[in-house]
Order: structure tokens, then C-alpha cells, then sequence
């Protein structure tokens, strides 16, 4: 086998269960033969096959293959997916009415003119074969609506795992960057922690390549990976002139997060919190864990001559994480980002698990 090729083998079953439920002809051959199932042992009173009732359900069958797909291919696609729910009304009364009075005349005297060799009785009136039908009209229009449903929720569910995918894409690199720097600074001090940092990074690169590819990773893991980061950061810094607190409360057990999630709030504190210029600044990173919820806070000072708007920020890492919020956790979290004079603060409250 070739590097970067994967050759698949199926088994039979699996090839046929592929073409049963993708291939429209399968679905349809199944309903109908489904159907005369059925109706072959409605019509059928002696409890025995008889060659009269295989005739007779296959003739009954016929008008409503027509009521069918007058209904999928006509009606539907004309009136029901135009929104004209009225006339959609009345055609569905007419193809059941007409469906129902051919199969009464069909039955009652149509019929011996095409088998004269069989005696056929008319059973049922009109507004029991209208029930019939109705019935199947009813259940095609279901089917083909929940079918159409499935197709638009798949689409949606791809484009919100490629939007995703390219949020988490243009994340990675923005941390990258942000990690290649405090070792450029290092590098250039020559510091004897750089070996330090270089490992602290790598750790944090192969959670980022190996965990990071699924929808979710373990808590505990994402906050292993934060304390590296600030760790990592403390290097960078004047010990006398900033002031970096992790603090995490309550214990990781079960719960799990989307990754790279918290990341980047904290990659805006320190971007915006130590600044050469400033004096007395701060970073405080505080997560309390309470079962399900995740509770997580981040303040860092803030000078007024940045000119820096968290509420409008438009940087990669913050308005990504607002977006993928949005796309993973719906309804189930609060972002609240305030402005002072000298303090940034994020506050997100996270229900982690359904």
C-alpha cells in the first residue's frame, strides 16, 4: 500500500446496505413490496396463497402507485415546498378522491372487461378507500419530507464541522505565533530556561497535533495544557514588574471541553497585560470546576492608552472563540467581557456536559 492511500475493503453485506439505503430505486422497490405485503394479507381470508388474491392486490395496488407519485413528483414539489399550503390541501383531496373512485369502478365493473375470467367483488366503498388512499398518500408525503429533512440537517451538520474546522485552523497557528515569540525573547537574553521552555512547547504542541483533532478533549488535559502555557510565560517576564496567578479550583474528573477553547482569552491577557511600559501589571487566570459547569475568569491590567476594545475586538483568537462558542455550546454559556480604566476581566460560564 502506498503512503497516503488507504484501501477500504466492504463485505457484501455492507456494500448492500450502502446501495439499499443510498439508492433511490431500493427505497422505492422496498416500499412497495412492503405495501403489497401488506395489503396481500388484508385482502387475503382464507389464510392461504391464493392465485385470485396475488391478482387482486397487485391490480388494488396500481392506482395508488399513481396517487403516490402524482403526490411526490407533482403536488409536493409544485405547491408543498412553494409554501402554497392551500392548493397542496386540495390536491391531496383530489389525488385521494380520484384514487378512491377509480378503485371503486375499477372493482365494481372496469375490471370485468379486462379479466373476464376472474369474478371480482367491489369490498369497500369510498370513504374506505379513501382511507387507503389517504393513508399512503400521507405516508409517502412523511417519508419524503423526513427524507428531505436528514439531507438539509447533514448539510448543515458538514458546514458547521468545516466552519469548525477552520476556526480551529486559524487558532492554532495565532498560538504558535505567540509561543515562537517568548522563545525569540529568551533566545535573544540568551537564558540558560530556554531548553525548559522549548520542552514546555513541544508538550503543548503534541496535546495541540494529537488531542486537539477531536470534537472534545478531557478537562484535565486542557488545563494541564494552560499551565504549561503560563508557565511557559513566566519565563518571559520581569518577576518585579508583573504579577501571573493560575488558580483552579474543585477537581477534573469526567468532563470534557472543546480544545484550544480557553486558550486564547488568556493569549489576549498576556498580549494586553504586560506591556513593557506599564508598571504593577497582573495576570489573574481563575477556573472553578462545579460538576458540569465550568467557571472561568481571566483579569489582567490594562493601560488607557492601549486603545484596545475586548467588546469589539476583531483579533483572530477572541472572535473565533465567540464563534465557535456559538456553533458548540448554544444556550448552554454566558461570555461577559468588561472594560475599565486599568482592568480587562472575561467571565465564561460553561455547561460541559448534556
Amino acid at each position: 500500500m502506498k503512503e497516503g492511500k488507504h484501501n477500504i475493503k466492504r463485505s457484501p453485506s455492507k456494500l448492500t446496505d450502502l446501495m439499499i439505503f443510498r439508492n433511490r430505486w431500493w427505497q422505492h422497490l422496498i416500499f412497495w413490496g412492503l405495501a403489497l405485503a401488506i395489503l396481500f394479507n388484508i385482502f387475503n381470508s382464507s389464510g392461504s396463497i391464493e392465485k385470485i388474491d396475488v391478482i387482486y392486490t397487485s391490480i388494488f395496488v396500481l392506482p395508488l402507485v399513481a396517487v403516490v407519485y402524482l403526490n411526490l413528483y407533482l403536488a409536493i414539489p409544485r405547491f408543498l415546498r412553494g409554501e402554497k399550503y392551500f392548493l397542496y390541501g386540495i390536491s391531496a383531496l383530489v389525488l385521494m378522491g380520484g384514487g378512491a373512485l377509480f378503485l371503486y369502478f375499477l372493482f365494481e365493473s372496469w375490471i370485468d372487461l379486462v379479466l373476464p375470467g376472474y369474478y371480482f367483488i367491489s369490498y369497500y366503498s369510498i370513504p374506505v378507500l379513501m382511507l387507503y388512499t389517504g393513508s399512503f398518500l400521507i405516508l409517502s408525503t412523511l417519508l419524503k419530507l423526513s427524507r428531505s429533512w436528514f439531507m438539509l440537517l447533514r448539510v448543515e451538520r458538514m458546514s458547521s464541522t468545516h466552519q469548525l474546522q477552520s476556526l480551529q485552523s486559524q487558532i492554532n497557528p495565532h498560538f504558535l505565533l505567540n509561543s515562537l515569540q517568548t522563545i525569540y525573547a529568551l533566545s535573544l537574553e540568551k537564558s540558560e530556561r530556554s531548553p525548559e521552555v522549548i520542552l514546555q512547547l513541544s508538550d503543548i504542541l503534541k496535546y495541540n497535533l494529537y488531542d486537539t483533532a477531536q470534537p472534545t478533549v478531557k478537562l484535565e488535559k486542557e488545563i494541564r495544557m494552560i499551565r504549561d502555557y503560563v508557565e511557559m510565560y513566566r519565563h518571559r517576564v520581569d518577576h518585579e514588574k508583573a504579577e501571573i496567578k493560575l488558580e483552579v479550583k474543585g477537581e477534573a474528573r469526567d468532563q470534557v471541553i472543546a480544545p484550544m477553547l480557553l486558550l486564547p482569552f488568556i493569549e489576549n491577557a498576556f498580549k494586553h497585560g504586560l506591556r513593557s511600559e506599564m508598571s504593577d501589571t497582573f495576570i489573574h487566570v481563575q477556573m472553578e470546576l462545579q460538576e458540569a459547569m465550568l467557571k472561568f475568569r481571566v483579569d489582567n491590567s490594562h493601560g488607557k492608552s492601549d486603545g484596545v476594545d475586548l467588546e469589539n475586538n476583531k483579533g483572530i483568537g477572541i472572535e473565533n472563540t465567540r464563534q465557535r462558542l456559538l456553533l458548540l455550546y448554544p444556550g448552554k454559556y454566558h461570555l461577559d467581557i468588561d472594560e475599565k480604566a486599568n482592568k480587562f476581566t472575561v467571565k465564561l460560564s460553561i455547561e460541559l456536559n448534556p
